[in-house]
This record gives C-alpha cells, structure tokens and sequence, in this order.
C-alpha cells in the first residue's frame, strides 16, 4: 500500500525526515508520570514554536498505562492529548499504545479527544499482536506508526520480516526502537538499512534511540 504524501509530510524541504518529539511521553518516565495541564501546554507551546511537526502526549507506557504496575499519572491522558490539541497551531499530536496494555476503545477515546497519529509498540517478535490495531486505526482515518520494541535483540533481517507484519496491517511507518540503548551506529544502519529494503514506497522507516544511562 502506498503512502499518501498529503498525511505523512516530510519535516522540511531539504531534509528526507520529520521530527517526532516524545517528551511529553517517553519524558514521562523520568517524570514518574507526573505532568500537569500547565507542563503540557507550555511544552507543546514551545515545540510547535520551534517548528516540531509532531509532538507524542499519553502516560510513558502509553494509553492505558497509568495503573499500579506502570505508575499513575498526575493527569489524565485524555486530558493531556485534549489540551496538546488545543495548544499546537501546526504539529500533529500523536499518541502510543500497546495492545494488550492499551485497547481498540482507547483509540477510540485518544481520537476523540483530538488525536491524529497512532503509534503501536509491541516487542519486535511480536508484531502480529499488533494487527487488529492497526486495523482500526486505519478505519478511523488516523495516522499510522509502529515500534518494534527492543530491537537490538534480533537480527535485521528478522526485524524486516516483523516490521513486514505491521505494513500488511495498515501501518505507514515502521520505527527501529533501541529500547535499551544498546545498538551502535553500524548496527542502527544495518536494521533501518533492512527494513528500507524490504518496505520501497510501502511504508516510511523511523529510528527511536535511547541514551538510557542519561536518565
């Protein structure tokens, strides 16, 4: 399936990229989840003035997360998109989930609230628990972003053929997620290399890096 250039526009004219900001979710870690109304909208204020295209708002464990296990959140992650959509005049507020954490009503309410980009993440062996996902959030219009987790742990070619599962299903951009922090530069290229190869036109290929021992 080809990928519509009027959804995902490139980050300028002279750079085959586009910027996704995370703070406001992956932040959340370091933040024990404990964002306000008031950090969201001055942070997404200062990202969409700086040109940011697209800024990533929900609970560090994505939607559903705020629980016993993963940490409560200060704010609701309805609340939170809600105000990031308020907020930003250009970017586009994204938000992730993780099937069997996150469900398919999840997405429902993170659309509803003003959502426009779905990220998926499961753990790179396990594309296919992401299928019915993006399924839906295709149907609902959304954008579509998938995170093969810890993907340091198999070969490139293994993660071409996972992120394969994820573009069958709907999704436009397949992110390497160095969960760990533990892939070099040789071993980075070689994974973007690898699914580059295997999508063509399909589908866009994104990199998430970690620099953990900084948190």
């Amino acid at each position: 399936m080809a990928v519509p250039n009027t959804v995902l526009k490139k980050y300028s004219d002279e750079l085959d990229l586009r910027i996704t900001d995370s703070s406001l979710r992956d932040g959340s870690h370091a933040k024990r989840h404990q964002f306000s109304l008031d950090h969201v909208s001055s942070i997404v204020a200062a990202l969409d003035d700086a040109g940011v295209p697209v800024i990533e708002v929900t609970h560090g464990d994505g939607l559903g997360g705020s629980s016993f296990n993963y940490g409560f959140s200060l704010t609701p992650e309805l609340d939170m998109i809600r105000t990031a959509v308020k907020t930003a005049k250009r970017a586009r507020i994204a938000f992730l989930m993780l099937p069997g954490l996150g469900t398919k009503d999840d997405i429902r309410a993170a659309q509803d609230a003003g959502g426009q980009i779905c990220r998926i993440a499961t753990h790179c062996t396990e594309a296919d628990v992401s299928r019915q996902h993006f399924g839906l959030a295709r149907e609902l219009g959304l954008e579509t972003v998938g995170f093969l987790m810890m993907s340091h742990t198999i070969s490139p070619e293994e993660l071409a053929k996972q992120g394969r599962i994820m573009v069958d299903a709907g999704c436009q951009c397949v992110y390497v997620v160095d969960s760990a922090g533990a892939l070099i530069m040789e071993q980075t290229y070689d994974r973007v290399a690898a699914l580059v190869a295997e999508f063509g036109d399909e589908a866009q290929v994104g990199f998430h890096g970690h620099e953990n021992l900084g948190l």
